[in-house]
């Protein structure tokens, strides 16, 4: 069974094309790290007040030149009524600090929107997605606990269980590889090996033989799909979407 704490994110953005390009990164970030997002657009302030209540989004991205109420008079309209959302200004100009530093946002997006642009807003708000990570419910000594799965650098089995290796230890689950692969849910989570899978997400350098974990470990990669699965992970760095299983 997986736990998945829905965030909400607002988008304003009134030009249609940059208000989808900002939600498909926003979609491919959050699939990629195991987060559960849900993304809700607005072309103009008005229709983004007008639905807006206290509570509701964890993150907006407001654009600051709008038709009609700007962005910035969006952002204190809404800094008067929820204190603790955060918000990330996008915007042509970076001449708006000021009013950025009065509604406490947590930063820019300079126009022309990126991936990377986009990859760094959102690593900034981190404490967010860390906070609504999803995880999954293994059996571990004799009772179900839930594995939060931004802190699983790797599986791998080992004496017929499957050893899950996390920030703060190993934990020892009594199930096949396939079923814990299935449970994790594909992207970021890769089978490198019969015997392995990775969290891409925490790859320190790809070798010729071998991916260099975080935490300093190694973890073999298959000579059978060996390019396919290098290439999967390059896209992976990249910021490229991609569904990968490799067996």
């Amino acid at each position: 069974m997986s736990r998945r704490i829905i965030m909400n994110i607002a988008v304003l953005e009134d030009k249609p094309n940059d208000r989808d390009r900002l939600c498909a990164f926003i979609d491919e970030y959050c699939r990629g790290r195991c987060f559960a997002a849900e993304i809700k657009a607005f072309g103009t302030g008005e229709a983004l007040l007008g639905a807006f209540k206290p509570g509701l989004y964890d993150l907006l991205f407001i654009d600051i030149f709008l038709p009609g109420i700007s962005g910035v008079d969006v952002a204190r309209a809404i800094r008067g009524m929820d204190r603790d959302c955060m918000m990330v200004f996008v915007t042509d100009s970076p001449d708006f600090t000021m009013d950025g530093f009065m509604v406490q946002a947590a930063g820019y997006v300079l126009k022309p929107v990126n991936r990377r642009k986009m990859s760094d807003a959102l690593h900034a708000c981190r404490f967010i997605f860390e906070r609504n990570s999803r995880a999954i419910e293994l059996p571990v000594g004799g009772k179900n606990i839930l594995i939060p799965l931004a802190d699983l650098f790797y599986a791998e089995v080992l004496d017929k269980e499957t050893v899950l290796h996390m920030k703060k230890g190993r934990l020892s689950v009594r199930l096949p590889l396939e079923t814990v692969e299935k449970r994790l849910g594909g992207v970021p989570f890769l089978r490198c090996n019969r015997s392995y899978i990775i969290n891409m997400n925490y790859v320190a350098d790809m070798q010729e033989d071998d991916f260099l974990m975080q935490n300093g470990d190694l973890v073999p990669i298959r000579k059978n799909n060996r390019k396919e699965i290098r290439l999967a992970m390059a896209k992976f760095a990249a910021g490229l979407p991609l569904e990968v299983s490799h067996r």
